[in-house]
């Protein structure tokens, strides 16, 4: 049984893993070897420990081998696996968080069809709702609030393995919570993770304060001053990229016309599922317009010393969703 894991949704991972592993079982492996291939670098060693592990022994079957970290297998190594796997005996799983589909293990595997591809949700709304179905599937139909999941996205990211490690944690301490609430999540998830400027963007656009404020204030509380350039920054672009939008649509112009003009072909995705139409429809051209001359008012402020302080800076940006 050969398997390939592509992707970076590690708990999905796990589990595809774990299936592995009790069907590996089932076709009689006995034994579990890991290898990890960023400790594995010598020329040759890697392949030979595999073969090594896979081949069967006078006592018994040979082991079902897991390879980690695959992508930092070197190219050589990569062409010796290849070269391997078509008289190999046994189970084998490789795991990679990318896979070169220039190679020619990734060619092999993709002839073989044992690619298997787990990607995490990559946006806001879809992480929310990917937390908010993962409490319910895994923790016995538990519930979780929507502000609870929005607390474990902005401290976590789209780290799916640790959001289920820190969402287990709060049921080992209390088994008996049905609802898991902000102040469960306040009380054991740190928030950590550093806020890009570019998460701004898409709350601003969907005029949604509730979502807007609480990252600029984090970025600023983590940034200081620095932070201000990068948050005009972002905004700044958003805005022109909408009023680009802005102005096509009001001329009639079909998505994939807007989207062939303003985004890279392998943007389309990125168009619909960040809900551009919709930000778009939130904002008069004016409006914009006038976003744009504020926030090049304020890069000219902080370039002269006028903006040296958080709130002032925090208030007139608030201000632009007014």
């Amino acid at each position: 049984m050969l398997l390939a894991l592509v992707g970076s949704d590690e708990f999905g991972k796990e589990e595809r893993i774990a299936e592995f592993w009790k069907e590996a079982l089932a076709n009689g492996s006995q034994r579990m070897v890991f290898f990890a291939t960023e400790y594995m670098r010598d020329e040759g060693t890697l392949t030979a420990a595999v073969a090594q592990a896979m081949e069967p022994s006078f006592f018994g079957p040979g082991a079902s081998v897991l390879v980690r970290h695959c992508e930092c297998m070197p190219a050589e190594e990569q062409r010796r696996i290849a070269s391997f796997l078509p008289g190999a005996q046994g189970n084998l799983a490789l795991d990679f968080s990318e896979l070169d589909r220039r190679s020619s293990l990734s060619k092999y595997l993709e002839k073989q069809g044992v690619v298997e591809s787990f990607a995490p949700p990559k946006y806001n709304d879809k992480i929310q709702k990917w937390i908010m179905d993962h409490v319910q599937r895994h923790f016995n139909k538990r519930k979780i609030e929507p502000a609870a999941a929005i607390y474990i996205m902005d401290a976590i990211g789209f780290d799916t393995k640790r959001i289920h490690s820190e969402i287990e944690k709060i049921l080992i301490y209390d088994s008996s919570i049905q609802e898991i609430k902000i102040q469960h999540c306040s009380l054991f998830i740190k928030q950590d993770r550093e806020v890009p400027a570019y998460e701004l963007q898409m709350p601003f656009g969907l005029r949604n304060p509730a979502e807007f404020f609480p990252k600029l204030r984090r970025i600023l509380a983590e940034g200081g001053i620095e932070a201000m350039m990068p948050v005009i920054g972002a905004l700044r672009n958003h805005c022109i990229t909408l009023l680009h939008i802005n102005s096509m649509r009001l001329k009639k112009m079909p998505d994939y016309e807007i989207i062939n003009r303003i985004l890279l072909p392998n943007q389309a995705r990125y168009y619909q599922q960040n809900r551009m139409p919709e930000q778009s429809s939130r904002w008069r051209l004016d409006s914009l317009q006038k976003a744009i001359l504020r926030l090049d008012e304020l890069s000219y402020g902080i370039k002269m010393g006028s903006y040296g302080d958080l709130p002032s800076f925090e208030l007139a940006i608030c201000g632009l969703m007014l």
